[in-house]
């Protein structure tokens, strides 16, 4: 079997390296429209059923080579949640990882379910800047739907299209002809995927000028996902606060009041616009003694974490700035916001506390 990196997952993802993206890349946001929790709402049953189909966890039942060397394999995670998007209706949120590394995702696409002639079409599309803000906010909200940002469609590249057809035990979904590629030496590609059983099954091959394989599953080969246990940890508060885990650090001592701690961390408005970041060049992270000056959602939701934890939290406006604005206007009054905190520094009280920063 010829070996492929991370394979397309039949064209969800467009083939990518296995290695992690880089997640902490933070240019300026895309304007986007305003949004609030919104539930999945589906216009046509089909869609619905493959939508429930696709959702969940899933991992390989093989681990998968990487590009270029066969011998180097990880087992992957897929995580497939709906979005309920106004631009992209009828849509769900990908997001592909090694099963070492699932806070730093390789790909991340949008699928979304159409008619063409009244026929099924399943088309993938991507955030057209790499570098975009958005990638990192989207990071790890398939655990929490709901609060997928609204993505403008112009926002998204469309990368392929396949059709979908039902069958006995499930869905068919299948390229209606060759895509143009430049990966691995192939000219053109193909994918497949079927869903049915519980399992989630792939088979994507490159071609080189002559038609030959170079890179994906050999004739009659495939990939197979099953359904897996989330690798994150979410927590739902009566006050609204959401609290997603996305590293947990072992072996780490939990922070208490009195600790001198230090984040590295992002904050943004639910409609993926980015009002601060300590992630960018010539600025610190974030450094107070605990409990500090600070929201009572950020207090509540960083609450015990260790050095190496890294978390994202939904902030509902009371807990965060209510009828206020903050941030020179760029936090609107009444906001639901939106942070990623990583501990990158712990000091115990009895070590000697340092010099509060606050924010």
């Amino acid at each position: 079997m010829h070996k492929t990196p991370a394979f397309a997952v039949a064209g969800l993802l467009l083939l990518g390296a296995l290695s992690p993206a880089g997640a902490q890349q933070q240019p300026a946001a895309e304007p986007a429209a305003a949004s609030a929790p919104q539930p999945m709402v589906w216009t046509d049953p089909d869609f619905e059923a493959i939508g429930k189909a696709l959702s969940g966890n899933w991992k390989t039942t093989a681990p998968v080579g990487q590009f270029g060397d066969a011998s180097a394999t990880a087992d992957v995670l897929m995580s497939i949640a709906p979005a309920s998007l106004a631009d992209v209706p009828n849509a769900l949120y990908v997001e592909c990882a090694r099963a070492d590394s699932v806070d730093h995702p390789y790909r991340a696409s949008f699928l979304q379910l159409y008619r063409r002639e009244g026929k099924i079409r399943m088309r993938t599309l991507e955030v057209r800047d790499p570098n975009s803000p958005l990638n990192n906010l989207l990071i790890g909200l398939w655990a929490a739907p709901e609060y997928i940002p609204q993505v403008r469609r112009d926002v998204l590249i469309a990368t392929l299209d396949m059709n979908v057809t039902k069958g006995a035990d499930g869905w068919v979904a299948e390229t209606p002809y060759p895509y143009p590629t430049a990966l691995g030496g192939a000219f053109e590609m193909t994918s497949r995927m079927k869903i049915g059983n519980g399992r989630l099954e792939t088979s994507d091959r490159g071609y080189d000028a002559n038609g030959k394989v170079v890179w994906g599953a050999s004739e009659g080969d495939k990939y197979t996902f099953e359904h897996t246990d989330a690798p994150f940890g979410v927590t739902r508060n009566e006050n609204g606060l959401v609290v997603i885990t996305l590293r947990q650090a072992t072996g780490e001592q939990p922070s208490a009041e009195g600790d001198t701690v230090a984040f590295q961390y992002t904050g943004w408005l639910t409609n993926g616009v980015m009002f601060d970041t300590s992630r960018r060049q010539g600025k610190r992270p974030l450094q107070y003694v605990v409990p500090g000056s600070m929201i009572e959602g950020w207090t509540r939701a960083t609450e015990g974490m260790a050095k190496g934890d890294w978390r994202k939290f939904i902030v509902p406006a009371e807990l965060a700035w209510g009828p206020s604005s903050a941030a020179g206007g760029a936090i609107p009054a009444n906001s639901t916001v939106i942070f990623e905190a990583e501990c990158v520094f712990l000091q115990p009280a009895a070590a000697g506390a340092g010099e509060e920063d606050g924010h």
